[in-house]
């Protein structure tokens, strides 16, 4: 009779063969050895649930077998260097050494055969050298790429078992920072000595903080703020910007010292109104128009004058314009007596001068209206019959019975209404005389801004009322 039983665990397998003489072999793979066992076992049967009992002539073919088990493949450390013998890369610290040298050691090293490596992967098991080191440099790869990076490395035996991997990671910033868009822009014009000046930083790997930022106004470093989350440098200095052209120069790298080539750029400030002078008609004293010329000359030291704001009133109403050093026909206040006009000069930083003034006289050249007669009070007739004239001679006339539109011009003196109904009826009769030279009347200086006026009643007066008679009354009323 011959039997056989065999215990497997993960790292051991048991094997032991009962046959009648006695005798059998115990096979350790853990520690690659076999053991003889004597008759001993020949009087004994294992029933662990470890063990299968195999009979028969499986038992005399498992008698003469040896199976070898995995040793300690485990590896001891694992360290990244600059180079040889060089220095350490301390692990999760950013460092500028992109070539670097891995050297390891494994705690049975009479066990390895060899070691599978993988960079920023898993190694496979497949042996790739017997060295314990990776050099970088002397790899195709020449160098890594900047970023986080983690090299792996297991051992591997003759029979293809490998051991757990060892990973080590080393972090590389050889760029520098990037400097990007900025305030104010090149070139630009500002009215203000505080300006924003700011200017975009970032660096994904050992990042840029205010230390590694220089920034000089005018040749004068400012203190800097630094906005790591948005990479935002900002300029804190004050005084430091100045009338005219300024230059902002910015020189920045990273934590590790990478530099980035200076970023040079200027603007200009201009806080200065312009100043001018305003003359009227070349500096005349007298006008009979009510459009008029405007004699200016202005100067920016700075940016230089494109506009002006122009009015009659020295606090509302002005008009926007682009500066011109003669503005014909501007329109002053139709009235008779001194006029003025204010301007106010913008250049090109949108700086605006206070108001300077010029004044000229008014004499009007329109003719007086005079109702000669009509009727007037009350009177029973529907018709009407109104009479005019002007003291200057030569004028032309216009004129409208109670809501009608105002006639067209004309030299008639005379103007007649029937089918008039009964109530209240009034009569309005403007003159207007040529006297600028313009083709056409000018409402504005060749026309009496005081037309003249009449009412009355048509219809029989009252008992006891009075309605005074006498001559023509001017009443004076401005449209």
């Amino acid at each position: 009779m011959v039997e056989a039983a065999t215990g497997k665990s993960e790292t051991k397998t048991l094997e032991v063969g009962q046959i009648t003489q006695g005798g059998g072999v115990a096979t350790s793979s853990g520690r690659r050895q076999s053991v003889a066992i004597g008759i001993n076992f020949g009087e004994h049967k294992l029933t662990s649930p470890k063990f299968q009992t195999f009979t028969g002539f499986i038992a005399t073919a498992l008698a003469g077998q040896t199976t070898t088990a995995k040793g300690n493949l485990d590896l001891a450390w694992l360290s990244a260097k600059t180079y040889a013998s060089g220095t350490d890369i301390d692990e999760g610290a950013w460092q500028r050494d992109a070539d670097p040298y891995f050297l390891w050691q494994a705690e049975s090293p009479e066990l390895v055969e060899g070691y599978s490596y993988a960079l920023d992967g898993e190694p496979d098991a497949t042996m790739e050298t017997g060295s314990t080191s990776w050099d970088v440099a002397q790899d195709p790869l020449k160098q890594l790429a900047d970023g986080q990076h983690t090299f792996s490395v297991q051992a591997v035996d003759s029979a293809g078992n490998s051991g757990p991997p060892l990973s080590r990671t080393v972090w590389i910033d050889t760029t520098p920072p990037t400097v990007g868009g900025y305030t104010p822009a090149a070139g630009s014009l500002l009215n203000t000595l505080r300006p924003g000046i700011s200017v975009n930083v970032s660096d994904p790997h050992s990042g840029v903080g205010p230390a590694e930022i220089t920034l000089l106004m005018n040749g004068a470093t400012s203190s800097v703020t630094m906005d790591e989350t948005a990479g935002v440098a900002t300029a804190t200095g004050t005084g430091l910007v100045r009338e005219g052209a300024n230059s902002i120069r910015v020189e920045a790298s990273d934590r590790l010292g990478n530099k980035q080539a200076a970023l040079v750029w200027s603007f200009t400030v201009d806080t200065t109104p312009p100043a001018g002078t305003l003359a009227i008609n070349a500096g005349a004293a007298l006008t009979t128009s009510v459009y008029v010329t405007l004699n200016l000359t202005a100067s920016d030291a700075i940016s230089g004058v494109t506009g002006m704001l122009v009015s009659n009133d020295a606090l509302t109403g002005y008009v926007q314009e682009s500066f011109n050093p003669v503005r014909e026909l501007w329109k002053i206040n139709a009235v008779t007596g001194t006029q003025k006009v204010y301007v106010k000069f913008i250049d090109t930083a949108g700086n605006i001068s206070n108001p300077i003034e010029a004044s000229i006289e008014l004499h009007l050249l329109a003719p007086d209206t005079i109702i000669l007669s009509g009727p007037a009070g009350f009177t029973p007739s529907t018709s009407a019959q109104m009479s005019f004239t002007c003291p200057e001679g030569g004028c032309v006339f216009s004129y409208a019975f109670d809501h009608d539109d105002w006639s067209e011009w004309n030299s008639e003196t005379v103007a007649k209404r029937g089918g008039l109904s009964y109530g209240n009826h009034y009569f309005r009769v403007k003159a207007a005389k040529e006297s600028n030279g313009q083709e056409g009347i000018q409402p504005e200086e060749e026309e009496d801004p005081t037309p003249a006026e009449r009412t009355w009643i048509v219809g029989v007066q009252p008992p006891g009322s009075v309605v005074p008679y006498g001559p023509p009354i001017k009443l004076w009323k401005i449209d």
